[in-house]
């Protein structure tokens, strides 16, 4: 796992991060959601990792605020937003989570590349309130304006004959019943002879495809939910059992750009912070989070030093602090 992913999830862990903003920083990351991808999306079941990630379309992904302050590891790793919302003058205003594109490798050719729509949503509360409504719907909804709105991005014109698959998948972490946890649901629109058999190519009404992941108390089964569970307490090694890309560009200037990195965790910080104080507690957990993930990813204090560009001594420091709460 690249040093830039190892600490995505680690500041995200160690800030103390909203959950939604903690999970776009993490989904904004390839390697991270290019497993979620290949355990639940059919048509990349059969694909390596390395294979799906060829199949990203990196000039039309999204881009999300909370990465756009890091062009260049932006551009060499984390997924970013290009329309992340939607709006008309009679429709709601949508906004994405993480929302790009992704050739589909059943139905492209050399020849012809034909997309899939992600939408990747982070949702905290399966039962939200103020107002309450089922998730499933909100669901739905997100994956219908997606296919609507490639109507202008795609054509310009209402040439229906080019709009391409979409697909909204949910992460659902809290307030889930418990005969729905550790459940993953796949709701797609497919067809169902009433009189004859109509003979139609299934890409032709296969566009709408909702997938929600509920998760639950910890489980002993392998798969989307112990990948996830990884994610969420900071497992590095959970998580490289899953996430296991053999990258073949090379490193470049990702771990020079990870102080700026963390500058920018520390910025969002500030600017979300409303509480008195919490700016100097930011700055300070911003620092040792990026410290302490970086040596439990097996480097030196030199190493690190070296990486984060901190004087080695506020790196000892942090290391003698950890070693004293261990005993």
């Amino acid at each position: 796992m690249r040093d830039e992913t190892r600490l995505d999830v680690y500041t995200a862990g160690v800030t103390g991060a909203e959950y939604d903003a903690g999970m776009k920083q993490l989904m904004s990351n390839k390697e991270i959601i290019i497993p979620i991808l290949q355990m639940t999306v059919p048509e990349f079941k059969t694909c390596s990792q390395e294979e799906i990630l060829q199949c990203l379309d990196i000039s039309s992904i999204t881009k999300d605020d909370f990465v756009s302050d890091v062009p260049k590891i932006e551009k060499n790793l984390r997924l970013t937003k290009e329309d992340s919302e939607l709006s008309s003058l009679v429709e709601k205003l949508v906004r994405f989570d993480i929302r790009f594109k992704i050739k589909n490798p059943r139905l492209s050719t050399e020849e012809i590349r034909v997309n899939l729509h992600i939408d990747m949503e982070a949702q905290k509360s399966y039962r939200p309130s103020n107002p309450s409504y089922p998730i499933l719907k909100r669901a739905v909804y997100y994956a219908a304006r997606d296919l609507s709105s490639q109507l202008n991005s795609i054509t310009q014109t209402t040439d229906y004959s080019k709009l391409e698959k979409c697909y909204s998948i949910w992460i659902c972490t809290e307030d889930i019943p418990k005969k729905l946890q550790n459940t993953l649901t796949e709701y797609s629109f497919s067809k169902k002879d009433i009189i004859g058999v109509a003979d139609e190519p299934e890409e032709d009404y296969d566009l709408l495809t909702v997938i929600v992941i509920r998760q639950g108390k910890k489980t002993e089964e392998k798969g989307i939910f112990d990948y996830l569970n990884g994610l969420f307490t900071c497992d590095i090694n959970k998580i490289e059992k899953y996430s296991y890309i053999k990258w073949s560009e090379p490193f470049q200037e990702e771990v020079s750009e990870v102080a700026g990195f963390g500058d920018m965790i520390y910025e969002r910080g500030m600017r979300a912070g409303k509480q008195e104080g919490i700016q100097k507690g930011i700055q300070q957990g911003r620092h040792e989070g990026m410290i302490l993930g970086a040596l439990m990813s097996g480097k030196t204090p030199e190493e690190v030093s070296d990486m984060l560009n901190l004087p080695l001594e506020e790196i000892k420091k942090v290391q003698e602090q950890q070693m004293a709460v261990n005993k």
